[in-house]
């Protein structure tokens, strides 16, 4: 009795390291097709993936395969579709930065820069040292600042505008310490 419980529970331990290899392996695949930019290759892929799935969580639970799927569904230019996933994600797992960033590059590409920064910002609090959403917020307020100047290159300067005010700071050339004797 107990060498078959002892072979079901090896065969069982192989049975869940070959199929998490093969998952690897498709993911690895998967993540590929979207680092090439190959957007509907990628989503036939994950797809198979899934139907092919008797795993348990199966892919569609899986936050890294939901948030490939947010990133294919973005390039194939659904950013609706993406962000719902996205916050989807968000619902079930919010201590997991990576939706976040994700979440805040789409909202930058849409323009709605100030959700944005509140997605980056979310990211860096989940995890401080996320390099990533540290150079996204980075590339966001430079964004920021360049449509800044040149808006303020197309206004006209005119009667209409009021004055700016004086500045709150002032300088000074003398110090405060004596001169000795």
């Amino acid at each position: 009795m107990s060498a078959h419980w002892a072979l079901s529970r090896v065969l069982s331990a192989l049975l869940f390291l070959s199929s998490n290899l093969a998952w690897a392996n498709e993911s690895f695949e998967i993540e590929e097709l979207i680092k090439n930019k190959q957007w509907t290759q990628a989503q036939q892929k994950l797809q198979w993936v899934v139907k092919q799935s008797t795993q348990t969580p199966s892919p569609t639970t899986s936050p890294q395969w939901r948030l490939m799927n947010s990133q294919i569904l973005a390039g194939l230019g659904q950013s609706e579709k993406a962000i719902e996933e996205l916050q989807g994600i968000i619902q079930e797992f919010p201590e997991l930065p990576e939706p976040y960033n994700n979440l805040g590059v789409l909202f930058a590409a849409q323009g709605n820069y100030e959700a944005a920064m509140s997605a980056f910002v979310t990211a860096i609090q989940a995890r401080p040292n996320y390099k990533i959403a540290h150079q996204n917020l980075g590339d966001l307020y430079s964004a920021m600042a360049q449509q800044a100047y040149a808006k303020a290159k197309n206004i006209k300067e005119g009667p209409a505008l009021l004055p700016l005010p004086a500045p709150a700071a002032s300088t000074t050339t003398t110090t405060n310490v004596r001169s000795p004797r």
